[in-house]
């Protein structure tokens, strides 16, 4: 793997070339860039500035961490994969072959999802029922998070080639392979994985409401209430 410069002078990431001035184009990039364009430089400099180096780790450790423990858990692999795609042209061929384990709608239809979570909170207020409470409040929180997670994966994918040409055209693509050795916990809690699984059944059209009506239905039959 290719080490950096010894001397990476600061500079203004948003002066010259086709990649700087898409950056100065898009706000999010203006934020963006500058912030890893240190840190990367910060992580290159292991033996030139080990004290730099040794905070900007931790830095990255304890980031890390604390996203490790929500959903975007499996958006940092995302990120990663992405990463490491990046040194193909350095003689790591074999990352060509990584897929994403992130799985999302990048056409979800806005107005529709907002009108059905808006049709579910409506049912949800006017029920009284504990069991019809419980599965509507699931539907409407796996919709949220699953809107909120598309749109998420959405921005990732389309900045991500941006900012990785970025850092390999200033040399310091080293500093993103110091972010991807940071392995964080991969142990996520009971919390974690209930809200990952009803956002991934919001994402499949798997409603509780519905597979609680259904029931319903059944047990009124089975005792005659309804016929069959």
């Amino acid at each position: 793997m290719p080490s950096c410069p010894k001397s990476i002078k600061r500079c203004n990431p948003f002066k010259g070339g086709q990649q700087s001035a898409a950056a100065g184009s898009d706000p999010r990039l203006q934020v963006l860039l500058p912030l890893l364009h240190r840190r990367c430089r910060n992580l290159c400099n292991r033996y030139e500035a080990p004290r730099r180096y040794a905070e900007e780790r931790r830095r990255v450790e304890v980031e890390l961490k604390s996203i490790s423990q929500t959903l975007g858990f499996d958006l940092l692999e995302h990120i990663m994969i992405a990463f490491r795609k990046a040194y193909r042209e350095h003689g790591i061929s074999e990352a060509a072959g990584l897929v994403s384990p992130v799985k999302y709608d990048s056409e979800i239809n806005t107005s529709s999802m907002i009108q059905d979570i808006k049709v579910l909170q409506v049912k949800l207020d006017a029920t009284m029922d504990e069991d019809e409470q419980r599965a509507l409040a699931e539907d409407v929180a796996g919709k949220i998070l699953w809107f909120f997670w598309c749109g998420i994966c959405t921005e990732v994918d389309e900045l991500l080639p941006k900012v990785v040409n970025y850092i390999r055209r200033e040399g310091i693509i080293q500093g993103l392979a110091e972010i991807h050795l940071v392995k964080p916990s991969q142990d996520p809690g009971d919390d974690q994985m209930h809200l990952q699984r009803i956002m991934l059944d919001a994402g499949a059209n798997t409603s509780k409401y519905k597979l609680w009506l259904d029931n319903r239905r059944d047990g009124q039959v089975q005792t005659g209430a309804l016929p069959p």
